[in-house]
């Protein structure tokens, strides 16, 4: 009757120190869908989201200014990109470049569910395929936390809709390059700076300074493919 009594606490502890070997289970912040959840009266299919460190998050809030300004340097939306990370607790978050206003904007590390649902546009988040390994993630969020606090690079935003813009040609080959700190950062700079940092991207595939949210969304001109799945829509409600 004892040992009756004694097996299934055994069993009860090891599975609690199986959980406590594994960590807790990932965090869910809504679904993932394929159509844009803004123009759908209801959601199509979708999957969990449980944000993972290395994965990329693109937003559009279809501004007609931004528009017309990312027209002029021969792009489009998205508008505006950051990367998931992972803080020192262990719970996922945002790296991004943000603020009231956008000439003001800072780096900041903040929380993923608060941010997307008062984001007033569409955000989607292309995934990585393989998962970062404990020590690209401790890399990845060092590299946040050391960038926290720094400016928006107003002068070499405004350089990229300039024929002195280093995106293509001679002027890519001399002067496409991807830093790995900066005193004043644009957002899929940041991005693809952090990415490179972790291991995930280099400077074959693309360079920070001269690479734009939609490059990290499509694969029209940088193929992401083999790293990232394709982008999906963020929705918080209950797919069908």
């Amino acid at each position: 009757m004892r040992y009756r009594r004694i097996l299934p606490l055994g069993l009860l502890m090891m599975a609690a120190a199986l959980a406590h070997a594994h960590g807790p289970p990932p965090v869910q912040y809504g679904f993932l869908v394929e159509g844009a959840p803004l123009d759908a009266k209801a959601p199509p299919p979708g999957v969990p989201f449980a944000p993972h460190p290395g994965d990329i998050v693109l937003y559009d809030e279809f501004n007609r200014f931004f528009q017309v300004v990312y027209k002029w340097a021969n792009t489009s939306g998205p508008t505006h990109c950051a990367m998931v990370i992972e803080r020192p607790n262990g719970t996922p978050a945002l790296l991004e470049l943000t603020g009231p206003k956008v000439i003001t904007a800072k780096v900041v590390v903040m929380d993923i569910e608060t941010r997307f649902k008062e984001y007033p546009g569409v955000v989607m988040v292309r995934r990585l395929r393989q998962s970062l390994t404990k020590d690209q993630s401790r890399i990845l969020t060092e590299f946040a936390h050391a960038e926290v606090g720094k400016s928006f690079a107003v002068g070499r935003v405004v350089l990229q809709i300039t024929p002195f813009c280093p995106r293509t040609g001679l002027r890519h080959e001399l002067f496409g390059k991807t830093p790995l700190t900066r005193n004043r950062w644009f957002c899929s700079e940041l991005v693809v700076s952090a990415a490179t940092k972790a291991g995930v991207l280099n400077t074959k595939i693309c360079c920070a300074n001269a690479t734009y949210p939609r490059d990290l969304a499509y694969d029209e001109r940088v193929d992401l493919s083999g790293l990232y799945h394709p982008p999906l829509y963020w929705t918080p409600g209950t797919p069908r």
